[in-house]
């Protein structure tokens, strides 16, 4: 008995040592960032943001529409789009097409900017699940079936999947898109509506992080603390970069693609999410 304790033990060390997750940092008011990494089952490094919905001076922007051009967006990197915009934090967001070169992009299902549609719900497919921000910050994910209204949303994205319902995993399809490992983009909310969790995962790059199947995705939002969670675009538009005065720091290593990809591998992407914030106290 003594020697089985002692295996058991050993095993769960062995186990805990093999999965990393950093206490949250702050960034900004209301922002905090940390890392995650482990070895087993397989090579994965991850970053994380979690934004407070009710910390002062947090609000959402997501890709504008492009007026009169024939399609909703002109594509650009999340660095791009937190440069221009002056974001505190940027992640991509939808699905888009086409991919993958730099330019006009319609969205894949429902994008809303500052109240204004830029893309349409959908029914199904690709685009149906989304997340929902009013303008004072009630976040909640929703299938966007035909009931679906948009009369109280200020900013929304959408995914493929929930990937967690209630702080369980859900029974996926089980399709080669969510047993593959990519770079996976993700995002979480708490049991208490709280905070939202913006979650990448490395993928494609040897020696430094394999990639995530769906069900590592829906793994790692709940070691960082959500109980909802949607799959949103990933492999080589999984991004995440914050500002640091004029600089914009990338959070991860995108594994981007040959055509529309940035010096630091960056896919230009269809549709992004960004983050104001305010000044931690004392670095205004």
């Amino acid at each position: 008995m003594r020697v089985l304790l002692l295996l058991a033990v050993g095993l769960a060390l062995t186990a805990g040592a093999a999965t990393k997750v950093e206490p949250w940092t702050p960034l900004f008011e209301g922002v905090a960032f940390a890392r995650g990494e482990a070895d087993d089952p397989r090579l994965q490094k991850v970053a994380v943001v979690r934004v407070d919905l009710q910390a002062p001076g947090v609000s959402f922007l997501v890709t504008p529409d492009n007026g009169k051009a024939p399609k909703e967006t002109t594509s650009e990197t999340t660095s791009q789009f937190l440069e221009r915009n002056r974001l505190q934090v940027a992640i991509n967001a939808n699905f888009f097409d086409p991919c993958c070169d730099e330019g006009e992009k319609d969205v894949l299902g429902l994008a809303v900017s500052r109240g204004v549609v830029v893309s349409p719900a959908r029914v199904t497919g690709i685009g149906a699940v989304a997340l929902c921000i009013t303008k004072d910050n009630r976040a909640r994910f929703t299938r966007t079936g035909p009931a679906f209204s948009t009369g109280d949303v200020w900013t929304a994205v959408a995914g493929s999947a929930l990937v967690l319902v209630g702080g369980q995993k859900p029974l996926l399809a089980d399709s080669a898109f969510d047993r593959t490992l990519h770079p996976r983009t993700a995002i979480g909310l708490s049991a208490d509506g709280r905070y939202l969790i913006l979650l990448v995962i490395d993928g494609r790059r040897p020696g430094h992080s394999e990639g995530a199947t769906m069900d590592d995705v829906a793994t790692w939002l709940l070691r960082f603390g959500a109980s909802e969670g949607l799959n949103l675009d990933g492999g080589g538009s999984t991004s995440l970069v914050r500002a640091d005065g004029e600089k914009v720091v990338p959070l991860n290593r995108p594994s981007g693609a040959a055509l529309g990809t940035s010096e630091n591998g960056e896919r230009s992407n269809g549709n992004n999410l960004g983050v104001f914030a305010r000044p931690l106290a004392g670095k205004e």
